[in-house]
């Protein structure tokens, strides 16, 4: 199952107003959307109700929140609705649709997907977590030795002066002074 997305008839503008506030500050115009993520992606896990306040024409995010049990979503007016902003309680945001008829259907499916507790992160009696799944362990890779003596594959780790007859490329682009050898047991003085 997808995530669920609802997408308002009307646009909006985004109010908020602070404890040391008395007035609404607008701060954002744009298409409100309600979306119900159910949490089964591996980046997003957790079941929650998110509403996104998007740009009209490009359909940027301008601004989003979580909906949970403290948000406190609720009917102001004909076409006002408040909500507490879910990281700090005490700044409220506004929503001012500009048709009523979008208020009140944006409102009915806020309260439909409210009204299970599962959206909005309450534990429901009996519900059990689900175990996450351990990968499998892939199954070993065979050692080289049994793929290459088939078909008479050599591994070279390391190459030397003596085999600069062997390989073309030793032959052609390395400098026969990259091979000479120092002589361990030269003092100092001869090198």
């Amino acid at each position: 199952m997808s995530p669920t997305v609802y997408v308002s008839g009307s646009l909006a503008n985004l109010y908020t107003k602070s404890s040391v506030d008395t007035e609404w500050q607008l701060k954002y115009t744009g298409i409100p959307l309600v979306l119900l993520d159910i949490g089964e992606a591996r980046s997003r896990n957790k079941r929650r109700i998110q509403i996104v306040l998007a740009e009209r024409g490009s359909c940027f995010m301008l601004w989003r929140d979580t909906i949970d049990n403290l948000s406190s979503y609720k009917v102001a007016g004909k076409a006002f609705h408040t909500m507490c902003y879910s990281t700090d309680h005490t700044l409220q945001i506004g929503f001012s649709f500009d048709t009523a008829q979008a208020a009140h259907d944006m409102w009915t499916e806020i309260e439909k997907l409210v009204s299970c507790p599962e959206n909005i992160s309450l534990s429901v009696p009996g519900k059990k977590k689900r175990k996450e799944k351990k990968p499998a362990k892939p199954t070993p890779l065979p050692p080289k030795s049994h793929i290459s003596q088939p078909c008479c594959f050599q591994h070279v780790t390391s190459v030397d002066q003596d085999d600069r007859s062997r390989y073309y490329s030793l032959k052609e682009f390395v400098p026969v002074t990259a091979f000479t050898r120092r002589n361990l047991s030269a003092t100092p003085e001869e090198f």
